[in-house]
């Protein structure tokens, strides 16, 4: 486990100042999965003061990564990255986890945590001249994307036609996920290895397009932490358009739509990004009604860190959530940048009204 003896020390001796922002804490309503009650049991494992058991490794498991902690931290400890710290400890001890076992079958059989070959489905979906070893702009569409929700792949890519974007291939290969949920399940040396074949795959390459915010943070950070990085510009599809969009809005005819957006947490924490998906949206025409919580303290949709795949459940809760504080918005559809967002709210409840920023920018264009 990293050195983080300073992190483990004051958070655990805090008196749970971030207890409030916690939304798997206020899911379950447990002290034991708060940020203090999963931290202070992470510092008593690391010390041997208690057995290193199942269950007390179990609560690290209790977490969406979202770092919303970290907002009302005076310290700015990143609570998310000592639990992910906590899983690598829990999977060393063979106390980790097994329902993220499938995951780390399905990324070394097929390159993605989905029991599918993506890197297939994505060169079945799309001409071969998008492949070409040439372009030096690749799209990254991630693995949610490309399972769930290939349409709004076919919408990035017309996008980028329709803005005279000619030169943007997209990258598939054997390697086809960011890695991002081996680093999540806590199995280090396994995403270590597995980032090293994918900066392989990108070399040479000189922009990426991260369809998905969760892939642009683990391409743009982690790999710098746990590699050498990756030498490239690396943007959010948000970050990317917004010029080109800037200049068509002008004389394009405007869509008017009320729409609340929901910042991701990958989006608002980890890339600082909050306004440019806003203003995406403005200048298509939409009308914006904020959530009571937005932007850096957007509550989270309960998917991240692989939370889904150990607490179902409590996940779904997280998201049914979300979507009673849009109702009170009174605006026609949420509207974000994120594929596990869409999906959780779509799955916590299939009534609700949940659209991608790019099916936006589609209709936009699509005039």
């Amino acid at each position: 486990m990293k050195s983080n003896k300073k992190e483990l020390e004051f958070c655990t001796t805090c008196p749970k100042l971030c207890r409030f922002a916690c939304p798997v804490a206020n899911a379950e309503y447990k002290e034991s999965v708060t940020p203090w009650g999963k931290v202070g049991m992470l510092y008593y494992l690391s010390k041997d003061f208690v057995p290193h058991t199942t269950e007390n490794y179990e609560l690290m498991y209790h977490c969406t990564g979202c770092l919303a902690c970290r907002q009302f931290c005076e310290h700015q400890i990143s609570v998310p990255d000592l639990l992910i710290s906590g899983r690598t400890l829990a999977y060393e001890h063979t106390r980790h986890d097994k329902n993220l076992e499938k995951g780390l079958r399905n990324i070394k059989k097929y390159g993605s945590v989905y029991g599918t070959d993506l890197n297939k489905k994505m060169r079945s979906e799309f001409e071969s001249v998008y492949f070409s070893g040439s372009l030096k702009v690749k799209i990254f569409a991630g693995c949610v994307y490309s399972e769930k929700q290939m349409e709004t792949v076919k919408k990035a890519v017309f996008i980028l036609g329709r803005l005279g974007i000619d030169y943007a291939g997209i990258y598939s290969e054997k390697e086809f996920c960011c890695g991002y949920p081996l680093y999540a399940s806590g199995f280090e040396k396994e995403f270590t290895s597995y980032i090293s074949k994918v900066r392989s795959n990108l070399s040479g390459t000189k922009k990426i397009i991260a369809l998905c915010p969760s892939c642009a943070y683990t391409l743009r950070g982690l790999y710098q932490q746990y590699d050498k990085g990756i030498r490239a510009d690396i943007l959010t599809f948000s970050e990317f358009i917004l010029p080109f969009i800037r200049m068509v809005s002008r004389n394009k005819k405007k869509i008017t739509e009320h729409y609340s957006y929901h910042d991701p947490c990958f989006m608002s924490r980890y890339l600082n990004q909050t306004e440019e998906p806003r203003e995406l949206i403005t200048r298509t025409g939409g009308i914006l009604s904020e959530f009571l919580w937005n932007r850096e303290n957007s509550v989270c949709c309960g998917g991240g860190a692989m939370f889904r795949s150990t607490n179902k459940t409590v996940s779904l809760d997280i998201a049914y959530k979300r979507i009673e504080e849009f109702r009170a918005t009174g605006s026609k559809a949420i509207v974000t940048a994120c594929p596990t967002c869409t999906k959780m709210f779509r799955d916590s409840d299939p009534d609700a009204p949940v659209r991608d920023i790019i099916d936006i920018i589609y209709d936009f264009l699509s005039q």
